[in-house]
């Protein structure tokens, strides 16, 4: 029994160790949580108001399959957005959990995390019959990064994050009669991550000493300057992984009048089993200290010979799905309004669990407690002439974090406001181009999360401040035509 109790006691500071690895999960991305609705410049001039109901260009394959039907002759369209996120970080009392007393943690009361990202998408359609049309749509549906100061105070939660999700989206569509037109797709996904955080050298060396039993002292911590919260004898860990996981979509698209279109589009969740590696850069005077560990119990030469070791790592996530009612009505033959409303699953996303393939290194638990939301948005396109049409939109876009206590330094999110503007203009009827710009703002975002696995409380970084950010997205499409 007294055996038991100390492997739950070792494996308990194993988890202390690296419990910033598993502390939430991405910067705020622009269509709540870690989603990015960034697909065709067309539809970014009118904050996506209308997207699965306009079937304007070939971005259709991606927002609604059904909209194929629509486009009369081959189109293939290449689309890129620049996104520039403005964020700063103002320390309001960061510290380290109760089990380590609360200490401060040195560093700079303030950081800039913003980071500058292009995103492209491809697309093609082509009709196959009067009934039939095919596509592809190739995009980045949920992605994000943050790179903070290797110094700042949040460091052991989260120094650099990325995510990456290709989709790759084969679709057909089926004209019914003149007024419905239904369609279906599949979604191949790759999704990447790497996720980083510094190693508080002072809280293991200290951690050791009283989970493990360590043989050397808290002088021996001390004098090799192995101090809770320094940052000159921080570590570094790294967990790496991906994975493939395949999804469908489903839209339909109704004409009640030749003025209307309402458009419904469906995409359904995808389970992500990733693989891959966590790697650990320890502290040489750390590395000294648990070499010198003269305990013969086999329980703490277990931990001191087998914490920080290179890994494999394993994790499980279920992007969520979405569901979109969008509207177009055609006022007069100058003058298009467009709407949109768009709901997320992320409910789906209650916790982030990382397995460390280590019998001394325990997983780390980061409970997120999302919520599912909506998105609203509204537009209008205007056409000067046969050639120039001038867009516009605005949106809102809800959050999926509940609250301070579950946002993280990963994912600084908070409900967004979207202003967009854009223009299409036709060189030909072969080739045309699309401009749009969106500036999206926050409200000034607080975090109060004290980084700590559930069943171990006090025992994470206390990340407690205020978020200051806004962002900008310009984006550019050129259209091809082939009759």
């Amino acid at each position: 029994m007294h055996t038991d109790k100390n492997k739950a006691k070792f494996r308990l500071f194993s988890c202390i160790a690296v419990i910033g690895i598993g502390a939430g999960w991405l910067n705020q991305a622009h269509s709540g949580g870690f989603a990015l609705i960034e697909h065709g410049a067309s539809g970014l001039g009118n904050a996506y108001a209308g997207a699965a109901a306009v079937s304007a260009d070939g971005s259709t394959v991606w927002f609604n399959a059904a909209g194929m039907s629509e486009i009369k002759s081959r189109e293939f369209s290449l689309a890129l957005h620049g996104l520039s996120t403005s964020t700063k970080w103002t320390d309001e009392g960061s510290a380290l959990g109760s089990a380590f007393g609360g200490a401060q943690v040195s560093g700079p009361q303030t950081s800039n995390p913003g980071t500058t990202t292009a995103l492209p998408n491809v697309y093609y359609v082509a009709p196959i019959n009067d009934k039939w049309h095919y596509g592809l749509s190739i995009g980045v549906p949920f992605g994000s990064s943050t790179e903070y100061d290797d110094d700042w105070k949040g460091r052991y939660t989260t120094v650099s994050s990325s995510l990456n999700v290709i989709d790759i989206n084969p679709a057909l569509s089926y004209r019914v009669s003149d007024k419905v037109r239904l369609g279906v797709g599949l979604s191949f996904q790759r999704l990447s991550v790497e996720l980083g955080s510094a190693v508080d050298s002072g809280t293991a060396c200290l951690g050791l000493i009283s989970t493990a039993g360590a043989s050397f002292s808290q002088t021996d911590c001390f004098n090799n300057g192995l101090v809770p919260g320094n940052r000159a004898n921080d570590g570094y860990a790294e967990v790496t992984g991906d994975s493939t996981g395949i999804g469908f979509n489903l839209g339909a698209l109704f004409l009640p009048r030749d003025d209307v279109k309402i458009g419904l589009a469906y995409r359904h969740s995808v389970d992500h089993d990733l693989d891959g590696d966590a790697d650990f850069d320890v502290n040489p005077q750390l590395q000294t200290l648990l070499a010198s560990n003269t305990n013969p119990s086999p329980e703490s030469q277990a931990v001191t010979q087998g914490i920080f070791r290179d890994v494999s790592a394993s994790a499980e996530v279920e992007l969520p799905a979405t569901f979109s009612v969008s509207g177009a009505w055609q006022i007069y033959d100058k003058l298009q309004l467009l709407s949109d409303m768009t709901w997320t699953g992320w409910s789906s996303f209650q916790e982030l669990r990382i397995n460390f393939d280590n019998p001394v290194q325990s997983d780390t638990v980061s409970i997120q407690d999302w919520q599912d939301v909506f998105r609203y948005s509204v537009g209008l396109n205007y056409q000067i002439d046969s050639k120039l049409t001038l867009r516009g939109g605005l949106a809102f876009d809800e959050e999926a974090i509940p609250n301070a206590q579950r946002r993280t330094a990963r994912i600084p999110g908070n409900d967004r406001t979207w202003y967009a503007i854009g223009a299409s203009y036709s060189v030909s009827d072969k080739f045309s181009f699309d401009l749009g710009f969106t500036h999206l703002t926050l409200d000034e975002t607080p975090i109060d999360n004290d980084g700590s696995d559930p069943s171990r409380p006090g025992t994470g970084q206390i990340v407690r401040g205020l978020y200051d950010s806004s962002i900008n997205i310009l984006s550019a499409q050129v259209n091809w035509t082939f009759k």
